[in-house]
């Protein structure tokens, strides 16, 4: 498949995959390598060197380490290279940091480090770590993603996938991690970043997917980078490295693997990014506030309003981002809820992403860099970001709420599409000023808000709620179309 169908492919169907709970990621050496850890090869120069061979001549790695164990009577030199190496924590690279944003449950990995765990601390996100035949019986955390690290972590040296013995006894030793990759593989699409022809981690999983699908293997994607001749000190090593990687690209096929190649792995952060990008196009970010106060007109519109929106959110197959509040926030929530359970879709731990801000007590202050920090996790994972109302009280009388105008400039900055309801007033009613006219793409690939006629309309006081819906309604079906 050429190079840029599979990759519209790829950008097309992954992200689908992400949005409906059937996606996973298989990480290999070369994200490990952006990070700065050493190839396989880098890695076991010294192992090499004490038993008179040069790793760089040697394809078959696992069985270097095998003969540096025999040679020394253990694997105490292996490990100890391992542990110096690969203990290390270096900066995270983009490419893990996106990864642990992505709504993905199930990663795989033969990487020993502990990059993915990090990124997953790193935005205070669950995970779980598998790394050996045991670990599988143990219960994750409640809404925790998965890490199965087939062949073993930098925290348990002792229990690696490293030598040839390894390899051969795998499924003797490690044999429960084969059924769930065999499953995952059946049942998801799964992406392969940081393959690498040289790994002999990647061609012990290759094998096992070839074992288990003889006849048509289930199709997944794998990111690939050919080599580039500046990486190789002579022109011929550089053709015949070219061509092995040609060979290789297109055997992928025989796994069920489509090639989705890029010029650099440079090119693998904003790849990922556009992933993220069209995952949180089908999330929806509902901001606003209403005071619960005597004399304030349009409560009971509000509120209305806010539920048929949450309606038309599940209606349409969308994700639901929200917070909590005392009128808005609930209302959403319950139109949500009313159309998962009308569709028979009642998958609300999925698609149902609620961000709770903490109230202090009275007498203290609240802590404004949690509801920042919360505010523009939201905003990041959010496609659209609509906004309803925007009104609290201060001492005498309503204003428009801050809190929704900070909402407003972190989803502006994070690149989702801004969509206010400004006909009742309020932060919404100021932000929809700001936005006619504006420089704001309203067209393109990637437009910014509606249409000022659009943006009119729904500031319109005299417009009834039917037309302010149909015309949220109107925007939201165009985005699905564009995406």
């Amino acid at each position: 498949m050429p190079g840029n169908a599979a990759k519209t492919r790829f950008l097309r169907e992954f992200p689908e995959s992400l949005h409906d709970g059937t996606g996973a990621i298989f990480v290999g050496a070369g994200v490990s390598m952006a990070a700065g850890y050493p190839s396989w090869s880098e890695l076991l120069t010294d192992i090499g060197s004490e038993i008179g061979v040069n790793s760089r001549d040697i394809l078959d790695l696992a069985a270097l380490a095998q003969w540096h164990i025999r040679e020394t009577g253990a694997a105490t030199g292996v490990r100890n290279v391992i542990r110096r190496e690969i203990g290390l924590e270096r900066p995270l690279p983009d490419v893990v940091q996106t990864l642990a944003r992505l709504p993905v449950r199930h990663i795989w990995t033969t990487n020993y480090d502990r990059l993915i765990e990090r990124a997953f601390t790193e935005i205070g996100r669950p995970l779980t770590p598998v790394s050996s035949a045991s670990d599988l019986s143990l219960k994750a955390a409640p809404g925790a993603a998965r890490l199965y690290k087939m062949h073993g972590t930098v925290d348990r040296l002792d229990d690696i996938v490293i030598s040839t013995d390894d390899y051969e006894l795998y499924r003797t030793k490690r044999k429960a991690f084969l059924p769930l990759l065999e499953a995952h593989l059946s049942s998801m699409s799964m992406l392969f970043i940081g393959l690498s022809l040289t790994d002999p981690n990647i061609r012990h999983v290759l094998s096992l997917i070839r074992e288990s699908f003889t006849d048509a293997p289930p199709e997944h994607f794998a990111i690939l980078k050919p080599p580039k001749a500046d990486e190789f000190k002579t022109d011929g090593e550089f053709k015949a490295r070219l061509a092995q990687h040609n060979l290789w690209a297109r055997d992928l096929r025989r796994y069920g693997l489509v090639a989705v190649e890029v010029d650099g792995y440079d090119e693998v952060p904003e790849l990922l990014r556009e992933v993220e990008r069209r995952v949180a196009s089908k999330r929806v970010f509902v901001s606003g506030s209403w005071p619960l106060a005597p004399g304030i007109d349009h409560t009971a519109r509000i509120y209305a309003m806010a539920e048929a929106i949450g309606k038309l959110i599940g209606e349409s197959n969308r994700d639901l981002v929200t917070g909590t509040g005392l009128l808005i926030g609930p209302a959403v929530v319950s139109g949500f809820m009313a159309a998962l359970r009308t569709s028979g879709g009642w998958d609300i731990d999925r698609r149902l992403i609620a961000r709770p801000f903490p109230q202090p007590i009275p007498g203290k202050s609240a802590d404004k860099a949690q509801w920042t920090a919360l505010r523009s996790e939201m905003a990041r994972m959010s496609g659209v970001s609509i906004f309803l109302g925007g009104l609290k009280m201060d001492a005498v009388a309503p204003i428009a709420a801050g809190g929704v105008i900070e909402e407003f400039e972190l989803a502006r900055a994070a690149g989702s599409f801004v969509l206010p309801i400004g006909a009742f007033g309020g932060a919404a009613e100021q932000i929809a000023r700001g936005l006619v006219g504006s420089a704001i793409p309203y067209s393109g690939p990637r437009p910014g808000r509606p249409l000022d006629e659009e943006i009119n309309t729904l500031m319109d006081i005299d417009a009834t709620d039917t037309k302010l819906l149909a015309t949220v309604k109107s925007i939201l079906d165009r985005l699905a179309t564009a995406s």
